[in-house]
Parts: C-alpha cells; sequence; structure tokens
C-alpha cells in the first residue's frame, strides 16, 4: 500500500482538464534549465501546482478519477480506497458528501505540499491506497 493526500472535487470536464495541465510549464520550466529560457511564469502552472505550491507534477506521481455526473464519496473512491467505510466516514466528518472527481497524490514524492492549500478541491487527508 502507498499513502496518498487525497481530495474530492466537482468540476466540468474542460476545467478539470486545465486545472492539472501542467505541461505548458514544465516546458518553459525545461527550457529554463537548460539555459534557453527565463524561468517560466507562475501563471503558466496548472492549477493545482499553484494552490499548493507545486513546481512540477509527474504523472506517476498522482492518479485521479473523473467521472462525468455526480455521485456520493463512496462510489466514486471504490476503485482506489481499501477502506470504504473509514474513507466515507472522513468524508461525512468534514462535510464532503459526493462529488465527481477523486485525486490522490503520492505523500512520499511530496512530503512537505501544502494539502490545505488547495481550494479547488475539497481535502479529505492522508490515506494508504
Amino acid at each position: 500500500m502507498k499513502t496518498y493526500y487525497i481530495w474530492i472535487a466537482t468540476f466540468e470536464e474542460d476545467d478539470f482538464e486545465r486545472y492539472w495541465d501542467n505541461e505548458p510549464y514544465e516546458n518553459e520550466l525545461k527550457l529554463f534549465k537548460e539555459g534557453l529560457g527565463a524561468k517560466p511564469d507562475i501563471s503558466l502552472k496548472c492549477g493545482f501546482c499553484r494552490e499548493t505550491g507545486l513546481e512540477e507534477l509527474d504523472e506517476k506521481d498522482f492518479w485521479f478519477c473523473f467521472r462525468a455526473s455526480l455521485c456520493n464519496v463512496r462510489e466514486l473512491a471504490k476503485d482506489y480506497i481499501s477502506d470504504l467505510d473509514e474513507f466515507e466516514r472522513v468524508c461525512n466528518a468534514k462535510g464532503i458528501l459526493e462529488g465527481n472527481v477523486i485525486w490522490g497524490v503520492a505523500v512520499k514524492d511530496f512530503p512537505d505540499l501544502d494539502s490545505e492549500g488547495c481550494s479547488s478541491m475539497k481535502y479529505v487527508g492522508i490515506l494508504k491506497v
């Protein structure tokens, strides 16, 4: 089992695609590191990276599930979270009842992540998956 920061959110599909797409920033950052350009502006970062203070976000460091329609947190998490009863209890205690996106980021890769800084999604907590 691995440990992840977990968030639940509600997004339109196009908005979610833009929210996590960090490729424009990472392309400019690569050029900067190679001495071929200026340091990229923070506005190029994906929404998640801006909110949590991340510089880069590699696809191996996170997972997510997007659903076309809202569902309860148990249904949303069923393919990812092993202890669904505990997950549902934690979500309910935080007033998180439904969403259409579940997002997990590996704790080992980002131990100092500002998990509470993410304002576009509701932070559930750190869980083993």
